[in-house]
């Protein structure tokens, strides 16, 4: 993580639990079938047809995805169902309180990362 200086008003998907990252996945759906079938099935014992958001076409929408704390706290390792899609999803690789910037249009890299 590195902190960014923001530029203007930067189109942000907030995340503050569960359904609003089924609500990302189903709106931006990338099957991740094989991928993910052991490493979710041993994370959550449910064999699933499995999806990812699409990040390039998240993009297309939005700069950042912010993960709250609180969906931080309630989100990760949870087979989370979808409704627009026949599977499920489970939020992995996140950092409480973080977000990953999709486009740098509105953004400056300042200083350098902690350590």
């Amino acid at each position: 993580m590195q902190p960014v200086r923001i530029y203007g008003a930067p189109r942000i998907y907030e995340i503050t639990g569960p359904q609003d990252w089924a609500n990302l996945v189903d709106t931006y759906p990338l099957p991740v079938p094989a991928s993910r079938r052991s490493v979710w099935y041993d994370t959550t014992g449910e064999y699933r047809d499995w999806f990812i958001p699409d990040w390039v076409s998240v993009a297309a929408d939005y700069d950042a995805v912010h993960l709250t704390l609180m969906a931080y706290l309630t989100t990760p390792g949870i087979a989370i169902p979808l409704s627009a899609n026949s599977g499920a999803t489970v939020l992995a690789g996140w950092d409480p309180d973080a977000t990953f910037w999709l486009r740098s249009n509105n953004i400056t890299v300042e200083g350098e990362p902690p350590s």
